[in-house]
């Protein structure tokens, strides 16, 4: 298990505290749940790596009981719990437990504590093309029971006395946030699940069983925009790249859904941010290509503006109610 400190200015501001960060990574093993994916024999059942967040207690004047947000990554080997570290860390400085789960076999590899790695396999027959679902809704409702897990096992190392976590989550105020497929997952377990309050979706469409049904509880939704392939501007014409085409099959094929379903919902807030890709939303907000960034917002400005939208929803609901 690692610990590492990561230090912020400290700013009280109307008592708003901004707090240095402790980072733990957990081992999740659920064992009601055989794993469906071709695996290692030592891996039997459905087996994740948790990554989370603490705000430092050193700092406090008293020791605080902070609310839990779950985070769920996007679908792709590109992608895992800790491609959105920059995130992830901003949120737990603004006083939040965050707990990030690499969904295994679906993300970019993780190693687990035995030192065994899990490939990216996605999409696999022996789980996807087994019955008349879609893919994307077999993997969203994995994904779903994953981030339950988490939740579990975090309520479970809030009551153990010699773990890090504990009596550190007030276990009333919590909430879920995700990215591309794994924005799917976060309106898919706040729907589900009682515990959890509300749900930020970060370009993410409509996956899972019954994800297009209303539900009422507060849902934050932040897409991105950005100019089309082949579309000309006064920089020139774009070029069909693949970040540009993924957003005109967003548009194409999701927006739609999307649309109907926020209109079902007075609780449903939307932000949509000019000049954001798909990519924007995690730590590669930070490498830009040089071939397309004339075309979009600055990398570093996008970021801080996803987390300044995300930070304010949850101090909102949570810290200012």
């Amino acid at each position: 298990m690692k610990n590492r400190s990561v230090i912020f200015v400290i700013t009280l501001f109307f008592y708003c505290v901004t707090y240095s960060v402790n980072f733990f990574e957990y081992c999740i093993v659920d064992t009601s749940r055989k794993e469906l994916y071709p695996h290692a024999t030592s891996h039997p059942y459905r087996t994740c790596m948790m990554h989370v967040w603490i705000p430092n207690p050193s700092i406090h004047f008293c020791k605080a009981k902070y609310p839990l947000i779950l985070f769920s990554h996007g679908l792709g080997g590109t992608y895992n719990g800790m491609t959105y570290t920059n995130l992830c860390n901003n949120i737990a400085s603004h006083g939040y437990v965050v707990a990030s789960v690499s969904h295994t076999y679906a993300c970019k590899p993780i190693q687990f504590p035995d030192g065994t790695q899990s490939p990216y396999l996605f999409p696999s027959r022996a789980v996807h093309f087994q019955s008349n679902k879609h893919m994307f809704d077999i993997e969203t409702d994995m994904w779903v029971a994953d981030m339950i897990c988490a939740l579990d096992e975090c309520a479970r190392y809030n009551v153990c006395k010699d773990n890090p976590l504990y009596d550190a989550i007030d276990m009333s105020r919590v909430g879920i946030i995700g990215h591309s497929l794994g924005g799917s997952t976060a309106l898919q377990v706040c729907r589900t699940d009682d515990r959890v309050e509300i749900a930020v979706n970060l370009d993410g469409p409509l996956y899972g069983t019954g994800c297009h049904m209303p539900f009422n509880k507060p849902i934050l939704c932040i897409f991105g925009s950005s100019v089309l392939p082949g579309q000309i501007t006064s920089l020139g014409t774009v070029p069909h790249h693949a970040v540009f085409f993924w957003r005109h099959c967003f548009n194409m094929m999701w927006l739609p859904a999307l649309q109907k379903f926020i209109a079902s919902s007075l609780q449903i807030e939307t932000v949509i941010i000019d000049g954001v890709i798909h990519d924007t939303f995690s730590d590669y907000a930070f490498t830009p290509d040089p071939a397309i960034q004339k075309w979009l917002l600055d990398g570093a400005a996008g970021q801080e503006m996803i987390c300044k939208y995300v930070c304010d929803f949850l101090d909102r609901y949570f810290l200012h109610s």
